[in-house]
Parts: C-alpha cells; structure tokens; sequence
C-alpha cells in the first residue's frame, strides 16, 4: 500500500516517525514524507526534505517557503491567533479542570494551538492546501500524521484514504477535545481545522480532529485518559545517524554522565534561569566523567569555565553516548526520556513547581515571547513517571542548593535500586510492539477503514 505521513517540518515532529516509516518501507510499501519545505525561523526548519532524504526516506516537499503565520507573523491577524493566559483562565473554569489537570491543559492550550496556528490560520496557506493537492494526486491509502499538523486528515479525506495520528507527546489534543465535548464551549481545534476543511466541502467531525485510531507509543503511567482507539507501539529514538567517536568505543575509566537540556529551547532562549550553573557546581569535584551537550547559549549563564571533569560538545547522539553512562540528568524533554528508557539508565530530570505556559506580546517588528516556566513542557510527566518507577529523581534547581543536587546524584550512582527501576523501564519498552511488529495490524486497520 501507499503510505503518506505529514508533519510539523521540525526536528521534534520528524524523528520520532522515523522507525515507522523504516519498518513500513521494509516490509515493502510505498512512503513518502509530505511537508512544507520550512523555513529559517528556530520553530520550523529551512529545507525540511533534506531531513527527510537523510533518513533514507522519501520527501515531498509542498509548496514554497512561507513565514509561520504566528511566530514569524505571517497572517495579518496574527496577534489574535496568540493564546493568551486570561482565555485560559476563563476556560479552565468553564471547563471544570481541576488542579492536577493544569498540567496537559496548559500544554494545549498554551504550546500545542500556538504549534497548529503556525500552519493553519483562518486563511488556508499556500503550503498545507499543497500537502492536501499532493494527497489527492498521490492517492495514499493510509496517512499518518501529527498530531500538531492537522492538515493530515483533511488531506486522507480528500483522497479517500484511511488515517491515524502517531503520538509524539501525551494525547494532549484528544483529551482537550473529550472536556470541551458537552462544555457549551467551541472546541479551538475545530477553529484549526474548519478552514481548510472548509475549503475542501468537508465536515469537521471527531473522526477528521482525532483520526480512525491513534498510534500511541507512551506506557500506561504516562498517557492522558482518553476514549481513542489506541493502537499501541514502542517509541524507538532517533536522533539522526553519525560517525561514532574514537572516545565512545572505549569504556569509561569512571563512572560516565551525560547532561543533556534539550534543542529546542536553546534556539529561542540564550541562558538557562541560572539552572546550568548550579548542575554544574553540584558535579564539579566528583570522581565521574560529565558529557554535557550545550551550545554557546546555554552556557551564557555560566559564569566560568566547566570543571575539570565537565566536557562540552555541542552534540552527540544519545543513541551513541547513553550506553556508556551510568546516569543522564536532562530537561524532561519526551524524545530524552525516551533514549534513556531505551538505554536502560537512571534518570535524573529536572522540573520545578510552575505550571507551563508561554504568553506573546505583540511590538514593533516582532512578539515579545515570555516563556512563563524554567523547566521543559512535558518534564513534570516524565519526571513523575521515572520516580514513580524507581528509576532516578527529580531535581529542582529553584529549591534545591547544588549540595542538594549533588546528593541525589550520588543516591542515584551508588544505590542498585535506580538501575533496577531503570531496567524495569526498559524491559517494558522492549515488551511493547516495536514498529516492525505493527506493520500487519496498520496494514488490517487500513483495509477495515477503507
């Protein structure tokens, strides 16, 4: 079968379908990758196809290059399209969601629509009506797409195809949509959608917001309650491929640690809230090698050289580097999580007590963006999960001192009860249906859908 996947043309959005598309090409369909080509703007990328063509995958690229409606202010009514924290708060309210659901309604409403806005404001965009037009002339019978890039299923029901969202993050849009369902509230994916829906006489309906079923990769600790026909499978990690370094065939003389904040925030914001340097004061003087990924930014903050025993290098892939490690400290980023589930090693996250939110204020040449958290979106579920599991800590860099830092992280290297919950975790991502072994039950869920 045909086998179109679209997505959000970003890093974040395009590895994690990877290993799908692979198992799909290898067991012999036909898949592309279809997308706007992008743009240099730190949330999208330029020239997305090269991404795609480096991962041995078909692209299609979808039209020409055009700004983010939103980030780069692309649409003339960009600033109403800026979610803001007073809509929230009334809708929080009119929604009934209570305190411990703050979490996932702060991530869709103030991340997960800022994401979709970009592409799909209420005048159609040249480049997303050309991933529907490459649909209908391609004629996929399956399209797998983000979440966050919803122009996917308005672009399966123009062909007559069968579709599915692949989870990259918690089911955040499907568990909005179940608590507007019954509120007397417009839910805003329909708002999202309704344009270019519009435009190809079709109804917006939950089968176009929410797909025929879901690809849901996240164990059960950490899915969002939802009613969706979930077909479930292993997030294999990829970061891209690379030569290995002479360093990384060797094993550490000492215990090896990797320290890892993330890409994407990097782009957008140079220090890291005095966060950086207090994980570095807590590792200086250890007897453990640090192999911290940082770039010029982030180390902006520092207000000297790394230790001795901290080295920088501004990427490795976690693939390459975990299986060295005895512990990785990260941003709570899902894609790191992840890695370290697959590598079987201790984690130890970094998150505070702030809900997340990012609120834009409209100047003169540009948007103000206030990001109003020092942590990653999704580190409180990651961390939660991983000491729910025994398998690292969490640490907290506006209440814990770097001593503090630096107890828990020779807890987490000398106590066997944290690789032993980190083994749990990953013999549970082993148990789960790899990407290969879900090719059969797409290619049934196909045909049943059609």
């Amino acid at each position: 079968m045909r086998v179109m996947f679209t997505v959000f043309p970003a890093p974040a959005h395009f590895l994690p379908i990877v290993p799908y598309a692979w198992a799909l090409q290898a067991a012999g369909h036909q898949v592309c990758v279809a997308a706007p080509p992008g743009v240099a703007t730190g949330v999208a990328v330029p020239d997305f196809h090269k991404a795609v063509t480096a991962a041995g995958l078909t692209a299609v690229s979808c039209g020409e290059p055009e700004r983010l409606s939103v980030h780069d202010r692309g649409y003339p009514g960009f600033a109403d399209l800026i979610p803001t924290i007073e809509e929230s708060e009334r809708l929080v309210g009119a929604l009934g969601i209570s305190p411990a659901e703050r979490a996932p309604w702060d991530v869709f409403h103030h991340f997960a629509l800022l994401t979709m806005r970009n592409y799909h404001p209420p005048v159609p965009r040249q480049d997303v009506v050309a991933v529907v037009e490459f649909a209908k002339e391609w004629r996929p019978d399956l399209v797998l797409w983000d979440p966050w890039f919803p122009c996917g299923a308005v672009a399966a029901r123009a062909c007559g195809a069968a579709h599915a969202r692949v989870l990259h993050s918690p089911d955040y849009t499907a568990w909005a949509t179940e608590k507007y369902a019954g509120s007397g509230e417009r839910n805003p994916l329909i708002g999202v959608v309704e344009p270019l829906a519009e435009r190809y006489g079709q109804q917006v309906d939950e089968e176009l917001l929410l797909g025929h079923w879901t690809v849901d990769p996240f164990p059960a600790g950490m899915r969002l309650p939802t009613g969706v026909t979930r077909l479930p499978a292993r997030y294999v990690p990829y970061t891209g491929g690379g030569l290995m370094a002479d360093w990384l065939r060797r094993p550490p003389s000492r215990p090896r640690v990797a320290l890892s904040l993330g890409v994407s925030m990097r782009s957008f914001f140079k220090g890291d809230w005095g966060r950086l340097a207090k994980l570095m004061e807590a590792v200086g003087g250890l007897d453990i090698e640090v192999i911290a990924t940082l770039d010029a930014n982030q180390l902006l903050d520092l207000p000297g050289p790394p230790p001795g025993n901290v080295r920088v290098l501004e990427y490795v892939p976690l693939d390459q580097l975990l299986p060295t490690c005895s512990a990785i400290i990260h941003h709570g980023s899902i894609g790191t999580f992840v890695a370290a589930s697959a590598a079987g090693v201790p984690q130890l996250i970094c998150d505070t007590d702030e809900p997340s939110r990012i609120v834009g204020t409209p100047v003169e040449g540009g948007i103000d963006w206030d990001l109003k958290c020092q942590k990653q979106l999704t580190a409180g579920r990651t961390s939660r999960y991983v000491t729910e599991r025994g398998a690292g800590v969490r640490l907290n860099h506006q209440t814990q001192s770097a001593a503090d830092i630096r107890a828990q992280l020779r807890r987490v290297l000398d106590e066997p009860s944290f690789q032993k919950g980190a083994q749990g975790i990953h013999e549970d991502w082993l148990a789960t249906p790899s990407p290969t072994d879900i090719v059969t039950e797409l290619e049934r869920l196909t045909a049943a859908a059609r």
